[in-house]
C-alpha cells in the first residue's frame, strides 16, 4: 500500500522545525523516521534559504521505501542545489546539508525546470 502526504511549508524561519514535526507525525506508523526527519529538515532549510515560496514537502510511503521531496520556485539568483567538495567550517552554520542527505539517504537527486526545483531523497525501509 502506498500513502502520500503533502504539505506547504510556512514561508519563514519556522519551516525546518515545523517540517521535522510534520514528518515525524506522518511517519508514526512507518517505523524509525529519524533519518527522514533530518533529511526533511535539511531540504526544507535549503528551500527557504535559497528558493522562493511556495515550498512544498511531499512524502510517498510504501512497504519498502520512503520517498521525500521538497519543491520550491527558483530563487532570484536561480540557485541550483549541489553538494560541494569543500569541508565545512567547524564553527560555520552551513555547508553540511547535502552532505548529511548523501550520508542518510539511499539515493537523492534534483529535478529542475525553468521555474521549479525539486530535491528528493529515497530512504529504504
Amino acid at each position: 500500500m502506498t500513502v502520500t502526504h503533502s504539505w506547504t511549508l510556512p514561508a519563514d524561519t519556522t519551516a525546518a522545525a515545523a517540517a521535522r514535526g510534520w514528518v515525524a507525525s506522518s511517519l508514526a506508523t512507518w517505523g524509525d523516521g529519524a533519518d527522514a526527519v533530518s533529511i526533511a529538515s535539511e531540504l526544507c532549510t535549503n528551500a527557504i534559504l535559497h528558493g522562493s515560496p511556495p515550498q512544498n514537502l511531499k512524502l510517498v510511503i510504501d512497504d519498502d521505501n520512503l520517498h521525500l521531496e521538497v519543491t520550491n520556485r527558483r530563487g532570484a539568483g536561480g540557485t541550483i542545489p549541489k553538494m560541494t567538495n569543500q569541508r565545512p567550517v567547524i564553527a560555520g552554520s552551513g555547508g553540511r546539508g547535502l552532505q548529511l542527505v548523501e550520508a542518510l539517504a539511499g539515493s537523492w537527486g534534483t529535478d529542475i525546470d525553468p521555474e521549479l526545483i525539486t530535491v528528493w531523497a529515497d530512504i529504504p525501509r
